[in-house]
């Protein structure tokens, strides 16, 4: 089993954080502007159908996700202060069916692609360097 991340916009007391589904079935949530979340061995999913309808005006429902192998989440806090800090030189994926109905990186489309490693930051998801 793996690990599935996506970013929560139902309304409620969870809004605007990350929710994590770990392989049990148990979600947990992260607020962005407390904690960071490292992915090893982690793909981004799309469902493309529902994703074109949503850049087509329907209202937004789940769409996109990222499964990993292994997810570690820190306070940001000691993030920061660490002394090794992979987003240094960090490309910027993004998602926004009303915008664009693709996972983009530099202006690409990278539905389904594979990364070995991918980090949160706020609401963003980079590419970690090793």
């Amino acid at each position: 089993m793996k690990y599935k991340l996506r970013f929560h916009l139902g309304q409620g007391e969870n809004y605007r954080h990350w929710q994590v589904t770990s392989p049990d079935g148990t979600r947990e949530f992260y607020d962005p502007e407390e904690y960071i979340i490292s992915m090893e061995n982690a793909r981004l999913h799309n469902n493309c159908k529902v994703a074109e309808q949503i850049y087509n005006g329907r209202n937004k429902t789940v769409c996109s996700w990222i499964i990993c192998d292994r997810l570690e989440v820190k306070s940001l806090l000691s993030y920061l202060f660490s002394e090794s800090r992979p987003m240094a030189g960090k490309t910027q994926l993004t998602y926004n069916p009303r915008k664009n109905p693709h996972w983009l990186e530099n202006g690409s489309n990278v539905d389904f692609k594979s990364y070995s490693r991918l980090l949160t930051e706020g609401d963003g998801v980079f590419v970690g360097v090793e």
